[in-house]
């Protein structure tokens, strides 16, 4: 037990020697430990100020309001409820109804294709950066414009569907445009891409109700032909046996047709033949055009404008940002001192080593 004891009592002051050295290595070394520190800290400085500022925006959308698609709809109204309501079986054949959630999804899929971010980029991000006419120049300009540009998609409904765009870059004003400008560009091509889709239903349904009703006519002016030429024959066989009334059947309502048409007499087949020669037109005569032409107008009022289809709501605007978002001067700052009192101490340490 003595023994530990004074094992203990002679190791200790070799410990407390050791500590009292490194402390008068390092206050020997004081001034190099001070002038890294303000070496290292000076650079941090230096490129703290002298780096650009980077500012951030931000964009964020909702899906539509039902309300918003009302206009698109009313094409499921009027091409299939109310067509079936004039005596036409339209139902089955109506334009299919437009979500909320489907209008957005179709909105998403455009915001972050590729095929935007080059239009965008080629119209837009290259001209404002001149001097980039090299292949190599526009392709390093590409792969900063797919880092500064950030688009974060609903994943899960728990997120709300809401999208979020942040768009990096040192003009605040320009990139708060250029958020807005991208955004719009997406809705822009999203409704036209729905509204084609509608367009062309509306436009196949419009082209074979006036297909029908094209062919209904003619049905009914080759019918009208067909009467006229069969009346002529009735009356040029009447007229030669002089029969100008039809003959006396007492009480029996007869009707003369087919073969036997020339007994309505002369004067009734001549009086009819002048009726269908002087008809301007033979629709009041085609039972199933009415409710054709209710069709027809119908799908003409359906309203193809693009202000009336939404397919995103604006949760949040782009803005000018006050603040950059780097460099962050405090801390690269902080960052520099600490740094530079190690990188100090870690030299003055190795050059004690080799004295």
């Amino acid at each position: 037990m003595e023994q530990q004891g004074q094992h203990r009592n002679a190791t200790a002051p070799s410990d407390e020697i050791d500590l009292r050295e490194l402390l008068c290595t390092l206050w020997k070394a004081k001034w190099l430990i001070v002038a890294t520190t303000l070496v290292v800290a000076g650079a941090a400085a230096a490129y703290t100020f002298l780096s650009p500022p980077i500012y951030e925006t931000r964009l964020q959308t909702l899906p539509p309001t039902p309300s918003g698609l009302a206009s698109y709809n009313m094409a499921n109204q009027l091409s299939g409820p109310a067509i079936s309501g004039v005596g036409i079986n339209g139902s089955d054949n109506a334009v299919a109804a437009i979500t909320p959630d489907d209008a957005y999804n179709t909105f998403l899929r455009n915001l972050n294709s590729v095929t935007l971010r080059q239009q965008f980029f080629t119209k837009i991000y290259l001209p404002a950066h001149p001097g980039s006419d090299t292949p190599a120049s526009q392709d390093r300009l590409w792969k900063r414009f797919n880092k500064e540009l950030n688009i974060k998609l609903p994943q899960q409904k728990d997120d709300d569907e809401l999208m979020t765009l942040a768009l990096q870059g040192e003009d605040p004003a320009t990139i708060a445009d250029w958020a807005n400008r991208y955004v719009q560009a997406a809705i822009t091509i999203s409704q036209k891409e729905l509204l084609e889709t509608l367009s062309s239903a509306i436009q196949l349904r419009l082209q074979s109700t006036q297909d029908q009703i094209a062919t209904l006519r003619k049905v009914a002016e080759t019918t009208r032909q067909d009467s006229i030429a069969r009346l002529k024959e009735a009356l040029t066989l009447a007229e030669s046996i002089g029969l100008s009334t039809p003959p006396d059947t007492g009480n029996l309502i007869t009707s003369y047709t087919g073969a036997t048409t020339y007994l309505r007499g002369s004067k009734a087949l001549r009086a009819e033949l002048k009726l269908l020669e002087q008809r301007q037109s033979d629709d009041p005569y085609i039972e199933e055009l009415p409710n054709l032409l209710k069709k027809q107008s119908l799908l003409q009022k359906i309203d193809l404008a693009p202000q009336h289809v939404a397919v995103a709501t604006i949760d949040q605007a782009a803005t000018v940002p006050q603040e950059p978002i780097k460099p962050r001067k405090m801390l690269i700052l902080a960052l520099g001192i600490i740094l530079g009192g190690m990188l100090g101490i870690f030299t003055a340490l190795i050059r004690q080593m080799f004295k």
